[in-house]
């Protein structure tokens, strides 16, 4: 009886810990978890890539990465674009409706 008493007590404990970090989380907004999940993410690329600088230039691994490190690029490069391009409609459209 006891042990059972302990278990539900761990569960309990257990439960109220989730619930909590999770609420916690969903109190953040959202583009600040956004950009610390981008931070993140750029530390690990980061790691990678110094990892990789220290590998011959044809072993596949090291090419596979330098193509990843280019979509990157152009992927970056093409949302920065659209979101020029974005502003501008936006700019258009509101001077329109003027």
């Amino acid at each position: 009886m006891k042990k059972l008493a302990v278990f539900g007590l761990v569960c309990g404990v257990g439960c109220a810990v989730i619930l909590l970090v999770r609420k916690r989380q969903s109190s953040e907004p959202l583009q600040e978890r956004e950009v610390w999940r981008q931070k993140k993410r750029r530390g690990m690329f980061e790691k990678m890539q110094e990892g990789m600088e220290a590998m011959p230039k044809d072993f596949p691994p090291v090419v596979m990465f330098d193509n990843v490190a280019a979509i990157r690029e152009n992927s970056e490069r093409i949302l920065k674009l659209l979101e020029k391009d974005r502003s501008r409609t936006e700019e258009s459209v509101g001077s329109a409706a003027k």
